[in-house]
């Protein structure tokens, strides 16, 4: 394979992990989650998730085959069950009421809600809504897609997808970061109203991947 060849797998790599992962969207759906907290716990949230992202991406690009012999999982199973779950946390979301929350922010001391904070860094912050079902399937099309003239060329595919996936994690970390400066600038309101949109949004999504997931078990075109 030559160098143009592996240039063109990355280009498709991040083009196709990039709608799914949607760093910037997702950036912004977990900012919601991290309103009222410091600079410093932020910044230990946002490394803790991109680590968690980073674990699942290479789990699956490493092992995602292999759990899915183990256990007989499809890709069309996976991507309904995910689709399911991003359902419920978009759902979450839209029934989520501000003055319920804050409510609840007054009667919790600030350690609870940070140990209730750090409960949902992998689910459902990093997993689904960071690198979900839909991102796992992508994956999963793409290293079938991967050179198999010989297990070096292989590996270097699977190490080029693994790049692009990180690049995705590193735009997500850095719209993490910047969201306190984001939080200032639209205020209370227009941060409630984002939210509630974007969570719509997810909700879509998940439907879309249920759909996805029925077309592709039962060889129909959903789209």
């Amino acid at each position: 394979m030559e160098v143009h060849q592996f240039i063109l797998f990355f280009a498709t790599c991040f083009a196709a992990l990039f709608p799914v992962i949607d760093p910037i969207g997702s950036g912004i759906i977990v900012n919601g989650y991290f309103g009222d907290v410091s600079d410093k716990e932020r910044k230990q949230y946002n490394q803790a998730i991109f680590r968690n992202c980073l674990v699942i991406g290479i789990v699956t690009v490493l092992a995602g085959h292999l759990v899915m012999l183990m256990f007989g999982l499809a890709v069309p199973a996976i991507q309904i069950g995910g689709g399911v779950v991003i359902c419920k946390t978009g759902l979450e979301w839209l029934n989520n009421s501000d003055a319920g929350n804050e409510k609840a922010d007054k009667q919790e001391g600030g350690q609870v809600r940070e140990t209730n904070l750090t409960r949902k860094l992998f689910y459902p912050i990093s997993f689904p809504i960071c690198l979900g079902p839909g991102t796992i399937s992508v994956i999963f099309t793409l290293m079938a897609t991967a050179e198999k003239a010989d297990y070096l060329l292989t590996g270097i595919d699977y190490l080029i997808l693994i790049v692009a996936i990180i690049l995705q994690l590193i735009i997500l970390y850095l719209v993490v970061r910047e969201g306190s400066k984001i939080n200032r600038k639209l205020g209370p309101v227009g941060m409630m109203i984002i939210n509630k949109l974007i969570a719509f949004i997810t909700f879509c999504i998940g439907i879309q991947i249920i759909l996805s997931g029925i077309g592709k078990a039962f060889g129909i075109t959903v789209f």
